[in-house]
């Protein structure tokens, strides 16, 4: 007993002694207060990001989960101020203010409005709600050559990498929208080993979302979950890739793993419509009945159910989508033009106000029972059928287990809360149900 006695004490003699030391260590490595180490800090990285004119490429992505793609950005700062170039905007430098304060640790904040900086915060016609663009981060790590930071809104992580390239800047964005305009695919193809990958591609928002049967993979990802408890695990594994263009090609967000492989950046030929890392090859493809752009300019005679009326599709001024007149007086409709499949859609769309109430063409499944949806996402799909000669709209955007096949006016509050279908300007122009196809006049 006193032998277990002594033990004890020597045990906590032991303890008490390690305490102390820690303590020693703790105050050896923290020897200022935290409000000078943090002014410090933000004092260094200021100095950092002035240094010598240095320029900065940033690796914009806005958005919740990167949800629009990756943006090429070079910064500036000098004298507390940052001078800002986008690839949305290559031939314009936009100067504001910048800081570097405090908020549960170091971030650096574009507060005074930047065309550049702020052209993903800013609410506009076609986002009401902006793109979820950060223009306040954390700073989480600094050196000469590059500064990791994580946006403040999307959690999404940014990195300012010194540039020290062979091309100015200038030469940089140019580059890199040639790319964006150069590739054209809607769907992409590889063999890893002895499996297949599959991959659809978004250009518009920048992704690329990859298909590959991995058992183990599924299982691991599907755990605890329905799929499990209902043995519906088909072995198959989903993966999304984010992307930003670079002058030869794509780069990922962060790598991504698939089947043993890591990859994260690819040089794009636009003669066969490959990607590759000298590793793996991605072959791109696009649907056969891929229409250009300007060829969907013109005028049309567009039947719905069993009427028919004249309407003219023009290019909106920004390249991504038409405007469909003589529909209807009150209003006009907007077809996003999706560059991956060579398509219009046509989707839920605000159309107009009743007071303070929202007027919206919302997506109808009469086909299902006839519900309906102004989720902005759901509608149909017009491309051309070559045996008919004629665009033809397609079912099938689905939203969860929502396919439209009509569209309908329908009334909402300012806060989304449906009111009843809108029957302003006639109950005939009201619904437009069944859409079948456009056909040149």
């Amino acid at each position: 007993m006193k032998t277990l006695r002594k033990a004890f004490i020597l045990a906590a003699a032991l303890c008490l002694l390690a305490a102390q030391s820690c303590l020693k260590d703790q105050h050896e490595v923290f020897d200022k207060p935290y409000s000078e180490r943090l002014s410090e800090f933000n004092s260094n990285v200021r100095s950092i990001l002035e240094k010598d004119g240095q320029v900065w490429l940033m690796e914009m992505y806005p958005g919740t989960s990167q949800k629009f793609g990756g943006y090429a950005y070079f910064l500036t700062f000098e004298n507390g101020m940052v001078n800002a170039r986008c690839e949305l905007d290559p031939e314009t430098v936009y100067s504001s203010y910048y800081k570097i304060t405090s908020d549960n640790g170091p971030v650096l904040s574009f507060d005074s409005f930047n065309d550049a900086l702020h052209v993903f915060a800013t609410p506009s016609s076609g986002a009401y709600e902006a793109m979820g663009g950060d223009f306040e981060f954390s700073i989480k790590s600094y050196s000469d050559s590059k500064i990791e930071l994580v946006g403040k809104r999307s959690d999404n992580h940014y990195n300012l990498n010194a540039f020290d390239g062979a091309m100015t800047p200038e030469a940089y964005l140019a580059a890199v929208n040639r790319m964006s305009e150069n590739v054209l695919a809607a769907t992409v193809e590889a063999k890893l080993g002895e499996s297949d990958l599959n991959g659809e591609v978004d250009l518009d928002n920048r992704r690329i979302t990859f298909t590959y049967y991995d058992p183990e993979e599924s299982a691991l990802l599907n755990a605890g979950s329905d799929e499990e408890e209902e043995g519906e695990d088909d072995g198959y594994v989903t993966k999304a890739m984010p992307f930003m263009y670079t002058p030869t090609g794509i780069k990922a967000y962060e790598p991504i793993k698939i089947l043993g492989y890591t990859f994260s950046e690819f040089n794009y030929f636009e003669g066969n419509n490959v990607f590759t890392d000298g590793v793996i090859t991605l072959q791109g493809k696009v649907p056969s009945d891929y229409t250009q752009y300007p060829d969907f300019a013109g005028d049309y005679v567009f039947t719905y159910y069993t009427k028919k009326a004249n309407v003219t599709l023009t290019p909106d001024e920004t390249g991504a989508g038409y405007i469909m007149s003589g529909l209807d007086s009150h209003y006009t409709i907007y077809l996003r033009f999706i560059k991956a499949k060579g398509r219009l859609e046509m989707n839920s769309q605000k159309i107009g106000t009743n007071g303070s109430n929202i007027i919206w063409l919302a997506a109808w499944d009469l086909d299902h029972g006839g519900s309906l949806t102004w989720n902005e996402d759901a509608g149909m799909e017009l491309h051309w059928v070559e045996e008919n000669g004629q665009f033809e709209f397609v079912p099938g955007i689905k939203v969860e287990d929502f396919y439209a096949d009509s569209f309908i006016l329908w009334e909402t509050d300012a806060n989304g809360a449906s009111i009843d279908s809108y029957e302003g300007w006639g109950q005939a122009q009201s619904q437009i149900p069944y859409l079948k196809a456009l056909k040149r006049k």
